[in-house]
């Protein structure tokens, strides 16, 4: 993540939310239907995240403005949404003792004063 983006998170001025890859991908989906732009696979966990927050603001019946940066096409990533489409492209779930395993591994840095 980028360091700016980290800092943000730390002082908790924003918030971040994981999600599986088919669930970006069919708002990605949704969203190249609606609009008539195919998002990068990328740009598809932002679609999702902006999705959810709009059935969330439906459900409590609170109008609110949302903003998300769809920061690229994919018209170079159709070989993505081709594997999405054929059943190739599978969510998986991290192992944490894999995941403290690779940490671990990682060099200890400082603070800054």
């Amino acid at each position: 993540m980028a360091p700016l983006v980290s800092h943000l998170q730390e002082l908790g001025l924003i918030e971040s939310t994981a999600y599986h890859q088919l669930k970006c991908f069919e708002a990605g989906v949704q969203f190249a239907r609606a609009e008539g732009i195919v998002p990068a696979p990328e740009a598809n966990h932002a679609v999702r995240g902006a999705i959810d927050e709009a059935i969330k603001c439906r459900e409590e019946g609170v109008p609110r403005a949302i903003l998300f940066n769809l920061c690229g096409h994919g018209h170079f990533d159709m070989q993505a949404y081709i594997d999405y489409f054929g059943g190739k492209l599978k969510d998986i779930n991290y192992d944490e003792k894999e995941l403290a395993m690779a940490l671990a591994g990682l060099p200890s840095v400082a603070e800054p004063a």
